[in-house]
């Protein structure tokens, strides 16, 4: 969703699903409804880490008491090249198609308001020509990641860091209802960073984050903190104790919500649970309730790193 250039880059294969119900509080039978699910894997993969990067990403969303729904699927391609040991570098495109549709005949217009009662008989005004919009997005990124196993096997000194940034909609879609070609999907502009930082001799990972998004004016931005605790570290040898962890921790997102968020892991599969405390001026309405996101993750090689070799790839 943020950045082509993310396909393959510090990792061989990543699987996600995200659900979000959101807005149920303001109205229960049309709550924002949001489902993603994504993949990606390495494909040519040589011994010093450049490889070439594959995903596919399925993204739908429906709003509001008209269910205006907005469906795209996308392909992304990425380069991923190593500078040594602990650096990559990575530059991805992504093309795909989106869609968008609404149920008309749900919406209320003002100009079927008489002057005391609304009445559904009167004409609403708009145009008669309406149908589903459909259209060709494309969008590139660049992004870079360092990787640093642990100095010993129990140090957990570890260190990874990921930022990138991405232009989405370069082609500018039209984007209208009408078919009304001036209107146009804005380009956005996204800049994200995350990292992983392990105490060295403590079971304690931190995991800050941020999110920048910038679209025709409008804008969103993200920030805050996982605490990941190690609750056990796998068997040396034989295999049979798996790595786990839980995490916890808070998002904030400006003028809008503070989100806390959590995740359990184990070994290459996690499950994460987060919720939108609404902070905006709609929480009048909200009465500060939000909404609430669950998403499940399948990562290889597993997140709890190498532990026995600084190297990103053996």
């Amino acid at each position: 969703m943020l950045n082509p250039a993310e396909a393959a880059l510090g990792h061989d294969v990543l699987a996600e699903l995200n659900y979000k119900d959101q807005w149920r509080s303001i109205s229960t039978s049309s709550a924002y409804k949001t489902f993603n699910v994504s993949t990606d894997f390495a494909l040519l993969k040589k011994q010093n880490g450049n490889r070439i990067g594959l995903g596919v990403n399925v993204f739908s969303d429906k709003e509001g008491d008209a269910a205006m729904s907005t469906t795209t699927g996308n392909l992304h391609l990425s380069g991923v090249l190593a500078a040594n040991d602990n650096n990559l570098f990575s530059v991805g495109i992504y093309g795909g198609f989106g869609q968008r549709s609404l149920q008309y005949n749900a919406l209320d217009w003002d100009n079927q308001y008489d002057g005391q009662h609304y009445n559904s008989a009167l004409p609403s005004g708009e145009p008669t020509t309406f149908a589903n919009k459909n259209y060709l997005d494309m969008g590139a990124g660049a992004a870079w990641f360092f990787g640093k196993g642990h100095s010993n096997l129990s140090a957990n000194d570890q260190r990874t860091f990921n930022i990138g940034f991405s232009v989405q909609h370069i082609n500018q879609p039209s984007y209208s209802f009408y078919g009304d070609d001036a209107q146009k999907l804005p380009i956005k502009y996204v800049a994200h960073g995350t990292a992983d930082i392990g105490l060295k001799n403590y079971n304690i990972v931190l995991e800050p984050s941020y999110l920048v998004m910038v679209q025709a004016g409008h804008h969103e931005i993200n920030g805050g903190m996982l605490v990941k605790y190690i609750l056990q570290d796998a068997s040396k040898y034989t295999g049979r104790k798996q790595p786990s962890a839980f995490a916890l921790g808070g998002y904030y997102r400006l003028n809008d919500a503070f989100i806390v968020a959590t995740r359990y892991e184990m070994s290459n599969y996690s499950i994460g649970l987060s919720y939108d405390i609404n902070m905006s001026d709609l929480k009048t309405a909200s009465r500060a309730k939000g909404g609430f996101e669950v998403s499940l993750r399948f990562m290889n090689p597993n997140p709890f790193g190498k532990t026995s070799s600084s190297k990103l790839f053996d």
